[in-house]
């Protein structure tokens, strides 16, 4: 029986073999170090709730970096995380930044399961697109992957300068003029979409891409907010892993 502070991201079956949801604000707290033993049990519980036996995590540093896991423990500074291995999921954890979560097979049917920490920096530097690349290069099909993104910061509230805008016309052309919306008298930065483009341009089809369509800023669930609570935020964290 699933924990109450637990949420299984919508669409997203046991029998499909995914482990894939997030935790809330009831559930434990990821905001200690990612080396430290705090974070090791919040993890172990996660990964208890989801019903895997062990998961893989990181320390997320805004930037580009996505390393392959193989077993579990803190592995570095990344802010993606793969695996091919049943039984282990990969962790990310956030508190308005979007977590995409991935997963699809390879040719042989054998599972590949992922998450990227998206915030502006990741997304600028192409998080959400080399995560699926790395996975795609060792055998995974894009056309056959799905993806869910967690509660995050929507176009609604999360907004932006203009350095924002231009860093991801830099990296991303003409195309990243359409994730900027009007907000009030400036602009938001639409993430889900950002990540929805990045992930249909590594060829994963657009119907299996589900956002949970949660702004952590203005939404009525419980996740913290960066934002809303003006740096005072726990952490909340999202899993994707394949079940034994």
């Amino acid at each position: 029986m699933r924990p109450a502070w637990w949420r299984d991201a919508p669409g997203v079956t046991a029998e499909s073999g995914w482990a894939c949801g997030w935790s809330t604000t009831a559930g434990p707290d990821f905001a200690s170090a990612p080396d430290s033993p705090a974070h090791a049990r919040a993890v172990a519980d996660l990964a208890s709730a989801a019903g895997v036996a062990a998961a893989a995590w990181a320390r997320q540093v805004h930037g580009g970096t996505a390393l392959r896991a193989d077993g579990p423990g803190c592995l570095g500074d990344a802010d993606a995380l793969w695996t091919a291995r049943p039984g282990l999921a990969v962790v990310g954890r956030g508190a308005d930044c979007p977590l995409v979560l991935v997963m699809g097979p390879d040719a042989a049917g054998a599972g590949r399961w992922g998450f990227a920490h998206a915030s502006w920096r990741s997304t600028v530097a192409g998080i959400t697109g080399g995560l699926l690349a790395d996975m795609a290069a060792d055998g995974m099909r894009p056309d056959r992957t799905r993806a869910v993104i967690a509660p995050s910061a929507g176009p609604c509230c999360y907004e932006v300068g203009p350095e924002v805008a231009a860093a991801a016309r830099d990296h991303f052309g003409a195309a990243a003029s359409d994730w900027f919306p009007l907000l009030g008298d400036g602009r938001a930065f639409d993430l889900w979409r950002a990540a929805a483009r990045e992930l249909e341009t590594g060829g994963v089809p657009a119907a299996a891409i589900r956002p949970s369509g949660i702004c952590t800023i203005c939404g009525t669930g419980p996740y913290p907010s960066h934002r809303r609570e003006q740096g005072r935020a726990g952490r909340f964290a999202a899993l994707s892993g394949g079940r034994v």
